[in-house]
This record gives C-alpha cells, structure tokens and sequence, in this order.
C-alpha cells in the first residue's frame, strides 16, 4: 500500500464506504462510496477522556456502585450431576444444600473490602430493635390492646377464675378489633426500619451493634429492594403462631449460610449484613 498514491479509494474493511489513503496510511472520516468524496477529509474526533477515579477519605468501604470492572459480573458454577467443585471456590447454598460454587475473588470482589457481620452482632441488634418497636406499639397501640382486654379477654378470663369450664365460656373475639391492632403493629415495624435502612443502612439496634445493611449488587439499595427484605421478615408473623417458627428459621439461618452470611429475607433482594467501619485516628 505504500506505493499507492494518495486519494479517496474503496475502504477494504467496510467497502460500502471510502476512506482517504495520504500515502502512508487511512485518515480522516470515511464517506458512503456511491458519492462525490470532498478534496480532504474531515478529521476524525478524538475519543472523549476517560475520568479519573475519585479518591476519598471517608471511611466508608468501597462499594462496587456502577458494575463489577472489567472483569463483568461474577461467575457461578452450577451444580449438575458429576460436578466437582472448583479449586479456590467456594460453595453456595440453599435450603442446607449446595446449588454452586464462586470463586474466592469472585467473593472478595462482590463485598469489596467490607467484612460481614457477625452473626451474634445481627441477634442483639434485633432484640434491641424488638424492644424498640414494642415500646411503640405500647405508645400508639396500647389503648386498641386495652380495649380488647376489656371487652374480649378479660370477661372471658373472669369467668374461668370463677371455675367456669372452658367449653363453657362464650368467648368472641372482636375481628375488626385485632385487624386494626396488627396492621398498626405491621406499620409501626415498617415505619421503624425501612426509612432509617434506606437513609443509613441501620437501625437503632444495628447502630449501637456497628453493623448496617450493604447492597450485594452494583446498585445502591431502594425503596423496592428494602420493602422486599422486610416483608419477607414480617409477613410471615400474620400467620401466628405458625408464621413464628419460620421468622425464628429466617432470623438463624446467617449462622449456617454461606459464602454471605445471609438471612432468609437477605436473599431475593440481595443484601447482606456488614461491619461499619471505624473512623480512621488522626495522624499525630
């Protein structure tokens, strides 16, 4: 090509096209090869500059917000019959049974520096937000919870003091009454948690505990992704006292669950619970 003498020819890559050859090599923009091409042509724009990374002080662990890098997103090997795991992996499970394998740089990459919570951590910042949500319902449900000991339960439970026997005692319960009690228990729990986790990732329990809810995915939490967390968590207890044992199963189930330390209701959304960062000492 070098012999070439420089003018418009048929671009060999795209031949729907020509490009300017100045003797050497290609330049400037192609045109469509069915028109009358300009004596020179328009140079090609320079690509636009990449950012540079921000930097930062804060002690905030890095997030993987906008996707994964280069890299793409992580890689899981299923389970199918006869496969063996992955050297350097480790397993994902479900239900206690092992679905798949991810890579330990597929995991490091995915908590980006963040270290999960202890699984002791996330039982006392519950009870701490238990006791919260109750003192709540003492104050803003308490007068519905006395108006159905005073009509409901306490003639029942003054005619069993007197010796009635059970089968005899015409109890019944005001519906309305207990709908109206455990929905206002259903919205304090969310008035309680969803807000202060999508501000800060903590409730009162977990702030004093220094554990906060962290996004799994390359996406910041939202108001879908929590409102899903926390109805898994709290649905379940309107089918009390059945309900109860799968809360209990939901609320230990971090213990066994790797490689996240997931709850139940961490799952479809796609959290998990990690350490907050302590504050850096100032320099001396």
């Amino acid at each position: 090509m070098t012999t070439i003498e420089p003018g418009w020819y048929q671009d060999p890559a795209e031949p729907a096209t020509q490009r300017y050859w100045d003797g050497s090599a290609w330049v400037g923009k192609p045109v469509p090869a069915d028109i009358e091409p300009p004596d020179r042509p328009e140079p090609v724009e320079p690509p636009p500059p990449t950012a540079e990374p921000a930097t930062s002080d804060a002690t905030e662990y890095p997030a993987p917000a906008g996707g994964f890098g280069p890299e793409g997103p992580p890689k899981i090997v299923q389970r199918t019959p006869g496969a063996v795991q992955p050297p350097d992996s480790v397993p994902i499970r479900s239900l206690g049974i092992t679905v798949g394998w991810i890579s330990n740089r597929d995991v490091s990459r995915i908590l980006a520096g963040r270290v999960l919570a202890h699984p002791g951590a996330r039982f006392v910042a519950r009870l701490i937000d238990i006791i919260c949500v109750f003192a709540l319902n003492v104050v803003v449900n308490g007068y519905f919870v006395y108006q159905y000991w005073k009509h409901d339960l306490r003639p029942a439970f003054e005619e069993a003091m007197r010796g009635t026997p059970a089968s005899e005692i015409d109890y019944q319960a005001d519906a309305g009454l207990l709908w109206t009690i455990g929905f206002i228990a259903l919205g304090l729990w969310f008035a309680y948690e969803v807000p202060s986790t999508l501000n800060t990732g903590q409730t009162l329990g977990k702030r004093v505990m220094g554990i906060k809810v962290a996004s799994l995915a390359p996406m910041d939490l939202g108001w879908g992704r929590l409102l899903l967390r926390w109805s898994y968590a709290a649905l379940p207890l309107i089918c009390f006292p059945f309900g109860a044992v799968l809360w209990i199963l939901d609320g230990i189930w971090c213990i066994r669950d790797r490689p996240f330390r997931q709850c139940l209701h961490d799952k479809s959304p796609g959290t998990a619970v990690v350490e907050v960062p302590r504050e850096k000492e100032p320099a001396a």
